[in-house]
This record gives structure tokens, sequence and C-alpha cells, in this order.
């Protein structure tokens, strides 16, 4: 399954936590991009990476999530 995570977050910001996350975990597939508003941005990826992420991001106290939806 695909999921897609919008935060509220500007996609640099969101480009940012995605270089973390892969250093830590090596690569992964995901797709980053600009939301609708600039202060906002989406990844798109598998459902156990996703959740991964979430988790990782929530973990070093950034609470930006905002919605998570099956794409």
């Amino acid at each position: 399954m695909i999921l897609k995570a919008r935060f509220n977050n500007g996609i640099d910001n969101l480009n940012a936590l995605v270089d973390q996350y892969t250093k830590l975990n090596g690569h992964v597939k995901f797709l980053t991009c600009k939301g609708i508003l600039d202060s906002q941005s989406e990844i798109v990826g598998e459902q156990n990476e996703i959740m991964f992420f979430i988790g990782f991001v929530a973990g070093l106290g950034v609470h930006t999530l905002e919605s998570v939806t099956k794409v």
C-alpha cells in the first residue's frame, strides 16, 4: 500500500528530515513535494517506510504531521 503524509512544514525542512532519516536507515524510495501552501509539504512512499518516517520525525520532537492518506 502507498501512503501520503502531509506535514505543516516547508519542503526544505521535509527534505532535510528525509536526509537525516536515510543517513540512519539507508536509501528508501520517497517522493517529496511542496504542498498547496508554502508552509506545507508531502511525502509519498510505501506504508511501512512512511510509518517509520513519521515515527522518526516524532522522535525528533517535530510535531508537524497533518494527515496520512492512502494513495
